[in-house]
């Protein structure tokens, strides 16, 4: 008797700690594959119940992501490298939620000693959900963790422990793949954003656009009120910035257009603007006080970037205050930052890779804080 109890114990606390929704249970990061053209890795034409996961013709509407590929090459190498789920997007305030699944592509090439990597361009898909899809997603999210036995409690973002170890040859990521296909596709598919590299590497731009009536139609970016944005900076080494700029720039408060035009100037003196400045950043890395829907996208992606110049390089401004006045703070997850080269000044990759190492912006981990909050919350 006291043996089935303990058995009946075991079996009830596993599945509490296999139904908690953590980091890496609503952002999946996938591995880089063996093969550039990898069939266990989503493609722009893998079909699932709800069509095409992203039809290679929207190419056409999309500036090209590198000036070096084709749109064939770019459309035969994009790869879904990162995935993530959300139960309330802020469209168009943060007070109208949409249920979402969304799906983040880079394309894949051969680098140094034949080893795959990517190209520092990338498209986002977004998937509208409603209620009972969205219900069901995150029951099918629940049933494959506990088959597979995945532990996710406690982790910080990282690749994701369910095919960690066997990367695209992984059943976990087959199935996983799988249940990505039953809720996204060309029916629900409301909106692509895409990040283009250009100049010599140095310089990206940013554009999002609404799909209507299977036609992409362009977004304006908050708070520039414009179709597209451009960030440029040409340090080099990476680990300053140099004849940089956002253009165009955001006015007002949270922003952080000095410091990344020529971080030389700012090796001493002025600490009033660069307190502002990094004040502004943590501001822009929380969730509770910025959305895709009220920021714009170059401000999003280079914070990361210009807080850790500042935090190495002007350690006088009292940085510990403000950290503590502004970050984001969420004990419930571990909400450390386990990207490579995190002071490289060149990578404002928001979730994915840059080469072969994995970049993960703090923003994103905050989000994904956010968002596994919402779930427990839902289960509860």
């Amino acid at each position: 008797m006291r043996s089935l109890l303990v058995l009946v114990f075991l079996v009830f606390n596993s599945s509490v700690v296999f139904a908690a929704w953590d980091l890496n249970d609503v952002s999946y990061l996938m591995p880089l594959p063996t093969s550039i053209y990898s069939d266990h890795m989503l493609h722009l034409e893998s079909t699932g119940a709800r069509g095409v996961l992203l039809p290679a013709k929207f190419l056409s509407s999309i500036p090209p992501l590198t000036v070096i590929n084709t749109q064939d090459e770019t459309a035969k190498a994009l790869r879904v490298i990162a995935v993530r789920i959300d139960p309330c997007f802020p469209l168009p305030t943060p007070q109208s939620c949409q249920r979402q699944i969304r799906l983040i592509w880079q394309p894949l090439e051969v680098g140094p000693r034949n080893r795959v990597q990517v190209t520092d361009a990338s498209l986002h898909s977004f998937y509208l959900l409603n209620e009972t899809d969205f219900k069901n997603l995150m029951n099918d999210l629940s049933a494959w963790k506990s088959k597979f036995k995945i532990q996710t409690q406690g982790l910080p973002l990282q690749i994701h422990p369910a095919w960690s170890r066997d990367g695209d040859n992984s059943v976990a990521l087959a199935e996983f793949n799988g249940i990505v296909l039953k809720y996204a596709g060309l029916q629900n598919l409301m909106r692509v954003t895409a990040m283009v590299l250009r100049g010599t590497g140095d310089m990206w731009a940013f554009q999002g656009f609404t799909v209507n009536q299977g036609k992409l139609e362009l977004m304006r970016i908050p708070r520039i009120d414009r179709f597209a944005q451009v960030f440029v900076n040409q340090a080099m080494p990476s680990d300053h910035f140099e004849n940089g700029q956002i253009n165009p720039a955001p006015a007002g408060d949270d922003t952080l257009n000095n410091v990344i035009t020529d971080s030389g100037k700012f090796n001493s003196g002025f600490e009033d603007l660069l307190r502002k400045e990094l004040r502004a950043m943590y501001r822009i890395e929380d969730p509770k006080s910025f959305n895709p829907e009220n920021t714009d996208c170059v401000s999003c992606h280079v914070s990361q970037p210009a807080r850790q110049w500042i935090m190495a390089n002007r350690t006088d401004l009292g940085i510990d205050n403000i950290r503590q006045n502004f970050s984001y703070k969420n004990a419930r997850y571990n909400l450390s930052n386990q990207s490579a080269n995190l002071g490289n000044t060149q990578i404002i990759r928001a979730f994915g890779y840059f080469n072969s190492d994995v970049a993960i912006s703090q923003r994103v981990i905050n989000e994904s804080a956010e968002v596994a909050d919402s779930l427990n919350l839902m289960q509860q």
